[in-house]
């Protein structure tokens, strides 16, 4: 990119996606200051050259530019001693923190353990107070009653069972979202339940499905360039043309709520 500078580039590529530098910082987890500063192409905040590389591969991707040609830039322009092993290390563990959630796996483990500690509970408990069955005394031997002859009746139909009288409609089974991308480019950031599958732009004729069991979150760049189907609704487009918009789709609901 000739005659533009590494921060020019990154400023140029976030607007045309339709993003804001807060926007970016929430997604890629760098400060907006940084982020600010580096389109400025003030590296001096980075903490060395080694981040401020990292920082720039993280930025281009997120707003859908190849951070090579980026790269190569700056390898021209900010020449210092190779990097120790050590400095590698931390920056490859702090971007490994940046992206890393909360731990579902231990929560969902001790939540499991609750609930197996009370199952248990319930059913030690159900046989301690189970009735003990009556038995006949033997020295008091039962005498077999003369049965009484009843007139005869006919056949009561049998009442219908609750399944026979109320259909069974089983609940949803999750929520699926079409997302397509017609008239124009847009940037899309998607959350499945509470992991980020998808963050960057869309090219015009793009479509993609998201789905999950509880929830489906979307940040909409370009709104007026994206349609979507819920749950096999057409909701139409999301929004009007250049406007962002975030979205929060569960089972059953076919028009989303603000997220």
């Amino acid at each position: 990119m000739p005659n533009v500078s590494i921060g020019e580039a990154l400023s140029r590529a976030r607007q045309d996606a339709g993003l804001t530098t807060q926007q970016v910082a929430e997604s890629t987890r760098i400060r907006r200051t940084l982020v600010e500063a580096i389109e400025r192409d003030d590296f001096s905040m980075c903490g060395g050259d080694v981040y401020a590389r990292g920082h720039i591969t993280t930025l281009a991707r997120t707003i859908g530019v190849d951070p090579a040609p980026l790269l190569a830039d700056f390898a021209a322009s900010h020449r210092e001693p190779a990097s120790t092993a050590a400095a590698v290390f931390e920056l490859e563990h702090s971007s490994r923190a940046e992206r890393r959630g909360p731990n579902w796996s231990a929560a969902m483990g001790v939540a499991l353990a609750v609930v197996v500690a009370v199952v248990g509970f319930q059913v030690v408990t159900n046989r301690s107070d189970a009735p003990v069955e009556a038995r006949p005394s033997p020295s008091a031997p039962a005498v077999p009653a003369t049965p009484t002859p009843e007139p005869s009746a006919p056949a009561a139909t049998p009442a219908p069972t609750p399944t026979d009288a109320i259909a069974v409609v089983p609940a949803p089974s999750g929520v699926t979202v079409v997302l397509s991308v017609a008239g124009g480019k847009s940037w899309v950031s998607a959350t499945q339940g509470a992991e980020q599958v998808f963050s960057g732009l869309l090219d015009d004729g793009t479509e993609r499905t998201f789905s999950d069991p509880e929830r489906v979150k979307l940040t909409i760049g370009n709104a007026g360039a994206v349609r979507l189907v819920v749950n096999g609704v057409d909701l139409g487009t999301a929004g009007g043309s250049g406007e962002v918009v975030r979205l929060t789709f569960g089972p059953g609901d076919p028009t989303g709520a603000a997220g």
